[in-house]
């Protein structure tokens, strides 16, 4: 009866840390619809801009451009750069601009909601300003990343952020993964 229960305890050890140390698809938790993690770029030879430098970026609300892997972890992904926020926010909420400066044709990246936030959220992508004509919405689940990809020809600089909403609670992460701007050749 003993090496049952003691068997039983190995097992059930062995099981949890391999659940553990396994990702689960599609960020922190389960996400009721998964949309893509990533979308592929609209066309194969294209010309690259990644928007990494203060040149191709500008803070609205408490984020930042960055490098910093620490800071751009998920439990899926470590992107090589991207905008998040600079501090765990209070009420999750956020904003920044990127500058494509009219020479692009299309935008892409990934949006990445912590899981401690209570409701999904929805970013905006606005021509211009905070006010500007929509180019983009979408919505992302806590602990979802989802991929976006879309025209953006002759905008010089590009809101992103995501709507105001007082039930979001507390955001440790929003992450703006590996954003960059292209041209199909």
């Amino acid at each position: 009866m003993r090496n049952v229960l003691v068997l039983g305890f190995i097992v059930s050890v062995l099981c949890s840390c391999a659940g553990a140390q396994a990702p689960m698809k599609g960020g922190d938790g389960p996400a009721p619809f998964r949309a893509p993690e990533s979308i592929k770029p609209a066309c194969e030879n294209r010309s690259v801009m990644q928007a990494r430098t203060r040149q191709h970026y500008e803070d609205y609300y408490g984020t930042m451009m960055t490098t910093d892997p620490s800071t751009l972890t998920t439990r899926k992904m470590v992107y090589r750069w991207g905008i998040t926020n600079k501090t765990p926010l209070e009420m999750a909420y956020f904003a920044a601009y990127v500058k494509p400066m009219g020479r692009f044709n299309r935008f892409n990246a990934k949006i990445y909601v912590d899981s401690n936030v209570k409701d999904s959220m929805t970013f905006f992508f606005r021509n211009g300003a905070r006010d500007g004509e929509v180019l983009k919405s979408i919505k992302v689940s806590p602990g979802q990343t989802v991929g976006v990809d879309f025209e953006i020809s002759g905008v010089k600089k590009m809101y992103v952020g995501s709507e105001l909403r007082i039930n979001h609670g507390r955001g440790a992460r929003l992450i703006i993964g590996e954003p960059e701007f292209y041209n199909c050749r």
